[in-house]
């Protein structure tokens, strides 16, 4: 008897097993069909853009060919005009900043800097002239711990102004304070 009940319960794991095998296989077979029709499709587009190319090719060898120099002048003439403005402005625009980035440089230097290409007188620049905080240095010796203030007075106007940082500010008037008390 417990082998009867065995059997059916292995013919039903088996069943159930060869069921989901089946969808299994159906999925990837979809997949598989999907994959290989986008692979065709994208087979087919870059054939018709190849051929819209070589169309192209021998429709401007057949006017050369015809000696209708004079519609393949205008086309490129057309071509031309569209695409000079464009790049008189993309110039325009290089020579300003390269200008601009030159003119932040001492006047013996721009000579020196002028014939670099656009990209390495970035990074000269951005090397060179990084932007410098205002911010004072605060030493923890009593000499310098004021800042060169002469009261606290001075050093609450400049925090207020922004020319000095909270942190460079609690220093400073720590450093007040203290000799106050002293």
């Amino acid at each position: 008897m417990e082998e009867i009940v065995q059997e059916s319960v292995q013919e039903l794991a088996t069943e159930s097993q060869s069921s989901a095998d089946n969808i299994s296989n159906r999925e990837s077979e979809l997949l598989q069909e999907v994959m290989q029709k986008k692979e065709r499709l994208q087979k087919a587009e870059s054939k018709i853009a190849e051929l819209e190319k070589v169309q192209e090719v021998e429709r401007q060898k057949q006017l050369e060919e015809n000696e209708e120099w004079k519609t393949l002048a205008e086309e490129r003439a057309k071509q031309l005009s569209e695409l000079t403005p464009v790049v008189d402005q993309y110039k325009a625009e290089r020579t300003a900043e390269k200008e601009k980035l030159l003119s932040d440089f001492p006047e013996d230097d721009r000579e020196e800097f002028k014939e670099l290409t656009l990209a390495q007188l970035r990074s000269v620049h951005g090397k060179i002239l990084k932007p410098k905080n205002n911010i004072p240095s605060v030493e923890t010796s009593d000499s310098t711990g004021m800042q060169g203030y002469a009261t606290l007075k001075e050093a609450v106007k400049d925090h207020v102004s922004g020319k000095i940082d909270k942190t460079t500010y609690e220093q400073i008037k720590e450093k007040f304070t203290s000799r106050i008390s002293r």
